[in-house]
């Protein structure tokens, strides 16, 4: 009762207000526009009014509830939510292998395949552990300090934030 008697005091209040701005404004073009603003401040406080109705916490429709039924089981989620996981960490590996590939090529190897292995410990943030690179060919350079398979694994190290042990170039 008293959420009525405040909406209809605020109504009275906004359409004595609207009374008293109708006489001030001179009549016109400005009137229009006043009458205009005092009718979307009455119906802003019409669904103000109405909205909180609706909000209510002890207001509920026995219709809808479906607590007391039965016959309606809840959706088990779980299984959804690793099948997401999987892909989530598929797409991941598939887009660190397509970036290892590019910075390879980059580099001038030619490679055929990238295994992105990860820590899967915690389900929702998987950890890059270790990056393994397949060559075409044997690259002469390979064993060299500064050959350009070396080169291509720091860089690719340092990109990824690991050691460089965790790049692996294997070769056929």
């Amino acid at each position: 009762m008293e959420r009525v008697t405040l909406l209809v005091r605020n109504l009275i209040v906004i359409a004595m207000l609207a009374t008293i701005l109708d006489l001030l404004v001179p009549p016109g073009e400005m009137r229009r526009w006043v009458r205009m603003v005092v009718g979307l401040l009455i119906t802003v406080a019409l669904v103000q009014a109405l909205t909180d109705f609706v909000h209510r916490r002890d207001f509920a429709l026995p219709a809808i509830g479906v607590a007391g039924n039965p016959g309606v089981v809840s959706p088990d989620y779980r299984e959804f939510q690793e099948r997401y996981a999987a892909r989530a960490l598929t797409a991941y590996r598939e887009g660190v292998a397509r970036q290892v590939k590019a910075l390879a090529g980059l580099a001038g190897l030619d490679v055929t395949r990238v295994e992105i292995v990860c820590d899967t410990e915690e389900p929702n943030c998987p950890r890059l552990r270790e990056i393994r690179l397949h060559l075409r060919q044997a690259v002469p350079a390979l064993s060299q300090e500064g050959g350009p398979a070396v080169r291509a694994a720091g860089t690719i190290a340092d990109f990824y934030n690991l050691p460089r042990q965790k790049v692996v170039v294997a070769v056929p």
